[in-house]
């Protein structure tokens, strides 16, 4: 998934960094330019200063003098392959090591050299143009500018080594973008915080949506909420608004349904009892007239079949109205018990069921242990008693259910182990969903046991975990761990 965080400080960063590229290239450009100008006024300056003085000193010096006069003297230790000027910097009291890369030459009009500086890098080559012109010496590229003085009939011309102005133009372009490189990293940590600030209502609503579970569907805090935002939030409201009132109109037809079937359900019982004592006592007369075999004879079971239908139905109706009761309860009481005697009330009520299908049933548990929680009674003993009854309807006859209690790792694990079909562990996390039954399974459920299970679960902040059971290779194990300290709230 596409951050927005991520694209933001990337934009951001990628911007900076593009800008102060482009800034220092055109920094560059605009400095090399003005150097460029001042050094080529420079340049003609020097030429005309040189034109002036040779104006003056031609007519009353010797040639020769003015030649020597003029020409470059390595200075005292230059000629040490050491740089002279590299122990005392670029200048020194002797002069200045860029002088060398400096000259000028004058000649007459046949281009022969009358005066010269004498570079190191040798001689100008005599071109008859005037103007600013480029040249190379000795390999390094020169900038020149030549002039013509008619009444001397001299050429002049000076020049200047391109490092020169290459040199200052990265040091003026340095000292610029200098402050600016030292200011991106405190740049990034500000554009940094300022996303991460301007993307706190977007995280404030996500963690409020994370936060719930699946029964709050209250509305979402609007305040301080952007108007950047502001729809988002209230579409959400919108859909949870009308997702509760769909759920709320669901559960009232549930509890509406199961109340209203319990009368009709208790009347087919009842008819179909009586019915089961007519047979009966009419089978019976008939046994001592010894009349042949009646129609009530031929059908001993019908009214067994009615009411193991009738119980059956009753089943689920109860299944729905403890569900209904769980999912209408807006807060439960939460209080210090010992978690022993429920249990054990628990136990002892289905014992007959377990009887009757002669399985081996019993709880497990410590003589004299107090495994005191926090929990809601009510609920408790109900999901207690779905576990313990879905392991005793499911398990065939012969069979073998536990349920164990005991303290472990700072909790108290209620466990119920049997030896019936199992569950899948594929199917172990859909038989959690309201009338979800499993095909294979020959006993006839609600579908709605385990779903009560998880609601009261849930609201106790604990887990129900389904694994495989230690009695038969096909059994199930259920276990849900109760903290010991008391729960908050």
């Amino acid at each position: 998934m596409r951050s927005i965080r991520r694209f933001l400080l990337v934009s951001l960063l990628g911007a900076v960094v593009l800008i102060t590229g482009l800034a220092a290239f055109r920094s560059y450009e605009d400095a090399s330019h003005e150097v460029d100008e001042l050094f080529d006024a420079e340049l003609a300056q020097m030429a005309r200063v040189l034109q002036s003085l040779l104006t003056v000193q031609l007519k009353r010096t010797q040639l020769d003098s003015l030649r020597d006069s003029l020409s470059y003297k390595p200075y005292p230790g230059e000629e040490r392959p050491s740089d002279p000027f590299a122990e005392y910097g670029e200048a020194t009291a002797l002069g200045h090591k860029y002088e060398r890369k400096l000259a000028f030459a004058v000649w007459n009009n046949e281009g022969r050299e009358l005066l010269g500086s004498g570079s190191p890098d040798g001689g100008f080559p005599f071109v008859a143009e005037v103007g600013y012109g480029d040249t190379d010496l000795a390999g390094a590229p020169w900038r020149t500018f030549s002039l013509y003085d008619p009444e001397l009939e001299i050429w002049i011309k000076v020049g200047q080594r391109f490092d020169v102005r290459s040199e200052l133009t990265d040091e003026i372009v340095l000292h610029a973008l200098l402050p600016l490189l030292l200011i991106i990293p405190l740049l990034l940590v500000v554009i940094w915080w300022v996303v991460g600030r301007g993307l706190s209502p977007l995280l404030r609503v996500s963690r409020q949506v994370t936060s719930r579970d699946q029964h709050n569907l209250a509305p979402l805090d609007t305040e301080q909420v952007p108007e950047e935002v502001e729809g988002v939030v209230s579409a959400i409201n919108a859909l949870l608004k009308r997702l509760d009132d769909a759920l709320s109109r669901e559960r009232q037809f549930t509890a509406n349904a199961a109340h209203e079937l319990r009368t009709p359900l208790a009347g087919i019982r009842i008819h179909a009892q009586n019915l089961q004592r007519q047979l009966g006592s009419q089978g019976d007369r008939g046994e001592e007239s010894g009349a042949g075999a009646t129609p009530e004879r031929r059908l001993p079971r019908a009214p067994d079949h009615i009411l193991e239908g009738v119980d059956q139905m009753t089943h689920v109706v109860e299944q729905l109205l403890r569900l209904s009761r769980l999912e209408h309860e807006q807060s439960l009481s939460f209080q210090k018990l010992d978690l022993v005697p429920l249990v054990q009330r628990v136990v002892a009520s289905l014992a007959p069921l377990a009887l009757k299908k002669q399985q081996t049933f019993g709880l497990d548990v410590d003589e004299g242990a107090v495994l005191a929680i926090r929990a809601d009674e009510t609920s408790l003993e109900m999901m207690c008693r779905n576990l313990v009854d879905n392991a005793v309807r499911y398990t065939p006859a012969g069979g073998e259910v536990r349920i164990r209690l005991q303290p472990l790792n700072g909790a108290v694990e209620l466990g119920v182990e049997d030896s019936g079909p199992g569950i899948p562990s594929a199917e172990r996390e859909r038989v959690f969903e309201r009338f979800y039954r499993l095909g294979s399974q020959g006993s006839r459920g609600s579908g709605i046991g385990l779903a009560i299970v998880r609601q009261v679960a849930s609201s106790h902040q604990v887990r129900v975990e389904l694994g495989e059971s230690s009695l038969a290779e096909t059994g199930l194990s259920v276990r849900v761990q109760f903290p010991l300290n008391p729960l908050k709230g």
